[in-house]
């Protein structure tokens, strides 16, 4: 069923849309010629800010640009803007994107993000990864000071066999309301992902940042307390488990306009393990 239109949902479509246009306007160019597509409602803006800037932009005489999708609905959202895909893995091998824009589902004010809500985490961190510029779009509603501020939990990609056994494992390290993620019809079973992958969605308490831990904070894990790296890492270990919805981003803010907040480029050659989300801004 659509979504009923209200002022509130007008002005967050606005936001994303505005976001999207911007970081687009930034960050692409039509002589790029891989680049990746994250998934989530403000991709689709993404996507037609692309199409509208090679409309006015058209590349060169027979360089072709590719976008490498994160999953099935990113393809269909290329596709449907006459745009060409190009799966993950059939990429030169030594082949680069220029970038890949994306999504988040929370991020805080160090840059890290929550992302997995619509369960193609695994194949957006392979896309980010393989790009040379993370770029994340999103509305002012995700930005927040601290992980699982308002996102409920963090999603995980996991064996349907290692299922059970990461459940239990999750309950021990302080996430005692971990649950599979099922479809809304109950009968249908567990939601798979593009890798016929589980996700496990497991509440936390709010996430400490590496400055909290760099202050003197203890995000190891005692009394349930992490902080981001330390918790990413813990859950990876698990047995069974293929990847964790904690990424680094780089972001922006909120007010009407659209705003930009940087980090530093990693390394030389290497993902920009950042992103930038340019952040529509609510009007007062």
């Amino acid at each position: 069923m659509p979504e009923e239109k209200t002022p509130d949902n007008d002005r967050i479509e606005a936001a994303k849309r505005k976001a999207a246009f911007k970081a687009v306007e930034e960050h692409f160019d039509s002589s790029m010629r891989f680049v990746g597509i994250g998934s989530g409602s403000t991709i689709v803006y993404g996507v037609e800010a692309i199409k509208a800037h090679l409309e006015k932009n058209p590349p060169a005489d027979k360089h072709m640009n590719w976008f490498v999708p994160t999953g099935w609905n990113s393809r269909k959202v290329i596709e449907q803007a006459g745009l060409l895909p190009i799966a993950f893995d059939s990429l030169p091998g030594d082949a680069m994107l220029e970038v890949c824009f994306d999504g988040a589902d929370e991020v805080d004010e160090e840059l890290n993000c929550i992302k997995g809500g619509g369960a193609c985490l695994f194949q957006e961190k392979l896309v980010a990864c393989r790009s040379k510029k993370f770029v994340c779009i999103a509305d002012y509603r995700k930005k927040q000071k601290r992980l699982l501020t308002k996102w409920p939990s963090i999603p995980i990609e996991v064996a349907p066999i290692a299922h059970a056994s990461v459940l239990r494992e999750l309950r021990i390290i302080g996430s005692p309301d971990a649950k599979l993620r099922e479809h809304s019809m109950a009968k249908t079973g567990p939601i798979q992902t593009d890798q016929s992958f589980y996700i496990i969605d497991a509440p936390f308490k709010t996430l400490l940042s590496p400055q909290d831990v760099k202050d003197g904070k203890d995000g190891s894990g005692k009394d349930g307390q992490w902080d981001v790296d330390a918790l990413a890492a813990r859950i990876k270990m698990i047995n069974g488990v293929l990847e964790v919805g904690l990424f680094h981003v780089y972001f922006g803010e909120e007010d009407g306009e659209v705003s930009v907040s940087r980090a530093e480029q990693v390394a030389d050659g290497k993902l920009d393990d950042s992103a930038r989300a340019a952040i529509g801004r609510e009007r007062s």
